[in-house]
């Protein structure tokens, strides 16, 4: 460590400009310095300095890998995760998307003393982790239909057929290509919303006109699904995108159609709070675990696979939704209980 006072107040200064978190550690696995990143990034409140490495982490990798360092002067790279004091395969467990994950360098600093450099890769990882989900999901999704429509036009290409036989299999091929299609729009939509590409004109229009086109695109599969939908406007005015507020608010309605029992109401009401309009999706259907709560917005993201398919959904709409809430500097919250239905609450700037 430095003896010169001028240097180690310039060495002080340098470390805590770091965005990374930096520990000196003694052989006997004390900190004896720390900078505000470190701090920051493992969540404690007071300084790490003078704690023992064990009172922060309880990964034997992480001790292991330490005693190794100062052992044959060699420097160690690990990646941890952790959940308040669990690490590892327990953080994930416990931790259910909300443990952190972080990248250390563990380096031999002289005889005495070691250094670990720490980086948050949490951000990183789930980003790369949503990636690989999308690029398995689109795959998924678009492989399904696609091998009806190859299996059944081949069918018709190859074999004799009744005239009711070509009727059958040309509507199972138009159903799966119009699925297709559907996702592909919405995948197209999701672009041009991430990268600002719609230049759709904010204008002056009200909560009733928006409501009453949701209900004109929707009446038709409230009906298919013997599912009674109430519409509660306000007549209250807005400035937005008119028709991007009513791609939200029908994919919200739909979605809560698909998840409703036969015979079962949603309620769709708009009210003004704290200067926003609110527009409302009440259901009574099946619900959403508070451990898929946390994920509901992500692209292909399916609470209930087997039943998300079934009613013909894209798994596209949720995120939609929430990009339009973004462009509009307005949000999107759900409220959800585990068979007893779920609110969906989109809220934009009245001006």
């Amino acid at each position: 460590m430095p003896k010169n006072k001028g240097w180690g107040d310039r060495y002080r200064r340098i470390l805590e400009s770091l965005g990374e978190g930096i520990l000196v550690i003694t052989r006997k696995h004390r900190i004896v310095l720390s900078n505000k990143s470190a701090d920051d990034i493992l969540g404690w409140a007071l300084p790490l300095s003078n704690k023992r490495i064990e009172e922060v982490f309880s990964s034997g990798e992480l001790i292991d890998s330490l005693d190794s360092v100062f052992l044959d002067g060699k420097s160690r790279q690990i990646r941890l995760v952790s959940y308040h004091e669990a690490t590892g395969n327990d953080a994930v467990l416990r931790g259910k998307g909300r443990e952190k994950q972080y990248r250390m360098n563990i380096q031999m600093l002289d005889e005495k003393y070691a250094v670990i450099s720490i980086i948050d890769i949490t951000k990183i990882e789930r980003l790369d982790k949503i990636r690989q989900d999308l690029v398995s999901n689109v795959s998924h999704e678009l492989k399904t239909p696609l091998t009806a429509i190859t299996g059944f036009a081949e069918t018709l290409s190859s074999e004799e057929l009744s005239m009711e036989e070509v009727r059958a299999f040309s509507r199972i091929i138009l159903k799966n290509s119009s699925h297709m299609q559907r996702i592909i729009e919405d995948l197209l939509l999701l672009t041009s919303l991430d990268r600002n590409e719609i230049a759709e004109a904010m204008e002056l229009t009200s909560d009733e006109r928006i409501l009453m086109e949701v209900r004109a695109y929707t009446q038709y599969k409230a009906q298919s699904r013997s599912v009674s939908v109430t519409y509660e406007p306000q007549g209250v005015n807005a400035i937005c995108s008119e028709s991007l507020i009513v791609q939200a608010v029908m994919n919200l309605v739909v979605n809560a159609i698909s998840y409703s029992p036969e015979g079962s109401t949603v309620s769709v009401k708009s009210r003004v709070k704290n200067n926003m309009l609110e527009f409302i999706v009440l259901d009574h259907g099946f619900g959403i675990s508070e451990e898929d709560m946390p994920r509901i917005f992500e692209r292909f993201y399916r609470a209930d696979k087997a039943r998300s398919r079934e009613s013909g959904g894209t798994g596209l709409g949720l995120s939609i939704v929430r990009h339009i809430a973004i462009i509009h500097h307005g949000t999107i919250k759900a409220e959800s209980k585990l068979g007893e239905g779920s609110v969906f609450t989109l809220s934009i700037p009245l001006s």
